[in-house]
């Protein structure tokens, strides 16, 4: 193929480029030319591209530039003819994908510098360093990003990316085919796995694509000040770094990885402390029962949760079909719903106080799936909590309590529910396994736990003031 004479300087002054057929016959290398030329055009582009990095308005050079990183070591080398090692600088652009992959990680790693800097304004040792550097104020993170990406872009378009390394994105796509597997064999939960990819293309996005092998501890450091700076507790932070160590450990195994650089992090200070839910009184719940124009839906869905313990969605989404009766009792079958973990695929007993509404619901919605409407929403989750949680504020909970500090949610019925069992004196083994709580005892790993009627048993014992009005049969439902 003839080089355009525009591109000559970039091929060393070739005027032509040859590529073998492989065949000497001419039916068969006439097939094959079609494919051949488009391998020659990609051999010239890339070579043009290459010299287009040195040019001064090239995105490689601007990024480098504006960084003040001209003098900064990516490589080394050794002159024969010299007899001597080379320092190659980032003012020298690469010139084979290695050489690429290395300048991509210096630059990834400093415009990562500059946003580790903006998470930390108390750090005023790094704010002078980056002063001392640029002379004067430094660019924005944001700003120093929008060079590095296109100048990676860039780099990309020049070399071959066959034989590299891989990178955050290109490996989680490899990464989601292996929980799409786990999925399959009932090992995870697919809202478990989505949570997991969302939460690791976060990280992506507050660090950058960066090449698996560059990663550092201070990659999960920096997306930990992150998150903290959006406001999140130090729980969440956990589980969102967690849920990107588990990516970086299956990467570990396929060779891709030499080690896990996100193990053994210290990260409890990072954060806001978690607040534990504050149970309420007969007193409080005596309140929310009673707030006028309580939708039905609401009424009854707090109604499941104080009486059973259930958390929001088992309740929320519970279907008609997972109402069961064995012996007399009446029971949630929750042992193949999408719950939060093992211990929670269990069966909850209904007490006497609750059973005249579930059959009354169960009579009501025949034919329908569920016993709620409430809508679903993309991961799986229901609406429940926005709805009960608007109507729970309609009540100052925190005034009546007297205790302003603390956080009442549709969650604190839970720990109402275990309170009550506890007052009641029943065993920690039955009220755990009503809730779907670890045992945490070696004992709880024989036999199959306490009996259907012992949890029955448990539950009938709680007293329900405030739900009087479900024996006096209830109201029109509202949707």
């Amino acid at each position: 193929m003839t080089v355009p004479l525009e591109a000559r300087a970039a091929m060393d002054g070739k005027p032509q480029v040859r590529r073998s057929a492989r065949t000497t016959d001419r039916k068969i290398a006439e097939q094959r030319r079609f494919e051949l030329e488009g391998v020659l055009r990609e051999q010239v582009t890339r070579a043009v591209r290459k010299a287009g990095l040195h040019q001064v308005e090239s995105k490689y050079l601007r990024a480098v530039r504006e960084l003040r990183l001209m003098n900064h070591v990516y490589g080394h080398g050794y002159d024969e003819e010299f007899n001597e090692p080379v320092l190659q600088t980032l003012a020298e652009p690469p010139q084979s994908l290695r050489e690429a992959e290395d300048a991509i990680q210096q630059l990834q790693q400093f415009a990562l510098s500059l946003r580790q800097a903006e998470l930390s304004p108390e750090d005023a040792g790094a704010f002078i360093r980056l002063y001392e550097h640029f002379q004067g104020q430094p660019p924005s993170a944001g700003l120093a990003q929008e060079w590095v990406d296109a100048a990676v872009s860039e780099l990309g378009a020049c070399f071959s990316t066959e034989d590299a390394s891989p990178t955050l994105s290109s490996y989680l796509d490899n990464y989601e085919r292996k929980l799409d597997l786990r999925i399959g064999q009932n090992d995870l939960k697919p809202k478990t796995a989505k949570a997991r990819v969302k939460n690791i293309r976060q990280f992506i996005d507050a660090v950058g694509d960066l090449p698996l092998h560059s990663l550092q501890a201070t990659n999960a450091y920096v997306f930990a000040q992150h998150l903290a700076g959006e406001g999140h507790a130090n729980s969440t932070i956990k589980t969102r770094i967690s849920d990107v160590s588990t990516m970086l450990e299956a990467a570990v195994q396929d060779g891709e990885l030499a080690q896990n650089p996100f193990l053994n992090l210290k990260l409890s200070r990072i954060g806001t402390r978690g607040q534990h839910y504050a149970p309420l009184s007969d007193e409080l719940l005596g309140q929310l029962f009673s707030i006028p124009k309580l939708p039905q839906a609401v009424r009854e869905i707090w109604a499941f949760l104080i009486c059973t313990g259930m958390r929001l969605d088992e309740a929320a989404l519970c279907k008609l079909h997972q109402v069961k009766e064995q012996d007399g009792i009446l029971y949630f079958d929750l042992q193949n719903a999408e719950v939060k973990n093992r211990q929670s695929q269990r069966r909850v007993p209904i007490c006497s106080t609750l059973e005249p509404l579930i059959r009354r619901m169960l009579h009501d919605r025949a034919g329908c799936d569920r016993l709620f409407d409430f809508p679903i929403k993309a991961d799986g989750k229901s609406r429940a909590s926005e709805k009960c949680g608007y109507w729970m504020k309609k009540v100052n909970l925190n005034k009546i309590s007297g205790d302003p500090s603390a956080r009442y949610t549709n969650h604190s019925m839970r720990g109402s529910f275990k309170d009550k069992m506890r007052d009641a004196e029943v065993g920690l083994e039955v009220h755990n396994a009503i809730l779907g709580h670890d045992q945490h005892t070696v004992s709880a790993s024989y036999g199959r736990g306490p009996s259907l009627a012992a949890m029955k048993t448990a539950v009938d014992k709680a007293q329900h003031p405030y739900l009087g009005w479900i024996a006096q049969g209830t109201a029109c439902r509202e949707g």
